[in-house]
C-alpha cells in the first residue's frame, strides 16, 4: 500500500467516527458505575481495600514483612482502608492493572476502594 493509500484510509476512519467532546469524556470518566450492574462477591476471608491505590501497593509489598499487621491496622484505624466480609456484594467500578480492581459497595455512599483482584469473584 502506498503512503497515499494509508493516509486516505486514516482520514476516512477519522471522518467516519464521531469525536467525543473533551468535557463529555471527563464527565463519563468521573461518573461512578451504577449499582445496578451485576454484583460480584468478596471471595476471601481476609479481604481489605483502600481508597488510595498507592496505599494498596505499599501494603501488598509489606505482605511478607513483620510490619504488615501494624501498617494495615493503622490504615484501618485512620479510615483509609476497610475490611470486607466474605460473600459481601461489590460492584467493580474500574478494572485496574497489576491485579487490582476498584470496587464499590452497592447501596452505600459512593466511595470506591482498591483491592486485589483475587479478593473478588
Amino acid at each position: 500500500m502506498s503512503r497515499y493509500g494509508a493516509a486516505f484510509l486514516t482520514a476516512l476512519t477519522l471522518a467516519a467516527t464521531a469525536p467525543i467532546p473533551l468535557a463529555a469524556a471527563e464527565t463519563i470518566a468521573a461518573t461512578p458505575v451504577a449499582a445496578t450492574e451485576a454484583p460480584h462477591r468478596i471471595a476471601r476471608d481476609a479481604a481489605w481495600g483502600c481508597r488510595d491505590k498507592n496505599d494498596v501497593f505499599n501494603l501488598l509489598f509489606l505482605g511478607i514483612s513483620a510490619s504488615f499487621d501494624g501498617k494495615l491496622a493503622a490504615a484501618l484505624a485512620d479510615g483509609r482502608c476497610i475490611t470486607f466480609k466474605p460473600g459481601e456484594n461489590v460492584v467493580i467500578v474500574e478494572p485496574g492493572a497489576n491485579g487490582l480492581v476498584r470496587v464499590q459497595r452497592p447501596g452505600v455512599s459512593p466511595v470506591a476502594y482498591w483491592t486485589a483482584l483475587r479478593n473478588v469473584n
